[in-house]
């Protein structure tokens, strides 16, 4: 007999795009949960916020973050803390056994490489690093809401999973590895990997390639009127950003969708000869898997126009692949689902005062997206204000994380014990 999970048989007797929310001012007012809100010390968390920032942790070297989660989760008393093969580090605060699992993701690894200069500044509340945003400060923000809980003795009748994942900015790797081998997934996932005035039930499609092209290096002497690496990637790059593409999507936040970027280029050794090899990189992103698909052919096929028209070598490296997105819920299913009104409510309840109100978007390029591709309710939201992600300029409201821990623990209890 094919057993039908408890969130799809929930989902089912849902209407059309209805607006059901878990979340509950009187729930947040109960004794227990001022109590864990009061035990939130400001200065304290900033302090680890800033000292773990100052860790450094590229993709693929999480290691000193990863041991430093791990012991924080023993000290928390999780079962089933687990460090697999990608350094995700895993654990379970445990529940009465009545209510839906829920795994809440934040990841180790940053975009910088292991030399820059994390070292956090200090400018009134602002706390200024590399990473300092994405995604050090929701790894603090989550450690904490779990010892918020324990500390006020809260109960949850299902399970919380507490997962620190890797290789996020290589492509979603470390979420990917831990969903599809963990062995009991869970009923919804949460990535805390964006704003804390934030909340995107999307995927969006994403392909990374890297175009390489290659002839014989000649001195410049001798290179007139021979194949040059160079003039194809002009020409590839050129091509690339002519392809036409369609009209922007409507609400996606600020985001400017599909998009095609040329984020690095590179290639040669001396500056008076050809280069033996020159190389670009593209990143795509659509909304859909059609457009998708569309745009990816079409990029590929200007690069290799250019490799063939200045008759040189031509090969592609896919860095990142768009996932198999055919067993994700629809779109007006994921919109529908308690999980997406449960957290804007609670992000427009802590939202700091005077900002704007909080609209779910459907958008996502977080560990939610493998969560969606599989057919699990996600989303994707933060503990925190920041800005210039990705950027050695990148920072942060230190202030803006208690009230951020304080959704992400209102978020948990609305999720398991509705």
């Amino acid at each position: 007999m094919k057993i039908i999970p408890k969130v799809l048989l929930a989902l089912a007797s849902l209407p059309l795009h209805a607006q059901t929310s878990w979340f509950s001012e009187r729930q947040v007012k109960q004794p227990q949960v001022q109590k864990a809100f009061a035990s939130l010390n400001e200065p304290a968390i900033v302090d680890e916020w800033i000292r773990l920032t100052e860790v450094p942790s590229p993709s693929g070297k999480e290691q000193a973050r990863a041991d430093y989660v791990r012991a924080e989760l023993q000290k928390l008393g999780l079962t089933d803390i687990r460090t697999d093969e990608m350094l995700n580090v895993s654990g379970v605060r445990k529940g009465t056994g009545k209510g839906p699992s829920v795994a809440f993701a934040a990841h180790l690894d940053t975009v910088f490489p292991a030399a820059t200069d994390v070292k956090v500044r200090r400018d009134g509340d602002i706390l200024r690093a590399p990473g300092i945003g994405d995604d050090t400060g929701n790894v603090v923000a989550l450690l904490e809401a779990f010892r918020a809980l324990n500390r006020a003795g809260i109960k949850t009748k299902g399970d919380l999973i507490f997962l620190a994942s890797t290789q996020e900015e290589l492509g979603l790797k470390g979420a990917k590895y831990w969903l599809t081998h963990t062995p009991s997934r869970p009923d919804m996932f949460v990535a805390l990997d964006m704003r804390s005035n934030v909340v995107w039930y999307g995927a969006l499609r994403i392909d990374m390639m890297k175009f390489y092209f290659s002839a014989p290096a000649v001195h410049t002497l001798f290179s007139r009127g021979t194949p040059s690496p160079a003039k194809a990637v002009v020409r590839a790059v050129e091509a690339v950003y002519a392809i036409p593409l369609p009209p922007l999507a409507a609400d996606v936040d600020d985001a400017r969708l599909p998009v095609i970027n040329v984020g690095m280029l590179g290639g040669g050794t001396v500056a008076n000869a050809i280069p033996s090899e020159t190389w670009f990189t593209v990143d795509l992103r659509s909304l859909d898997t059609p457009t998708q698909d569309r745009l990816r052919t079409a990029v590929t096929d200007a690069a290799r126009r250019a490799a063939d028209d200045e008759h040189v070598k031509f090969r592609i490296e896919n860095t990142l692949v768009t996932e198999d997105y055919s067993k994700s819920l629809t779109k007006e299913q994921r919109l529908s689902h308690p999980l997406v009104k449960t957290a804007v409510d609670a992000a427009n309840y802590f939202r700091k005062p005077g900002s704007p109100a909080v609209v779910p978007a459907d958008l996502g390029s977080t560990d939610a997206n493998i969560a969606i591709s599989l057919g699990i309710p996600a989303i994707a939201t933060g503990a925190l204000l920041s800005t210039n992600q990705h950027q050695l300029e990148e920072n942060a409201e230190g202030p803006s994380i208690v009230p951020g821990i304080k959704q992400v623990i209102s978020l948990a209890l609305a999720l398991t014990t509705h």
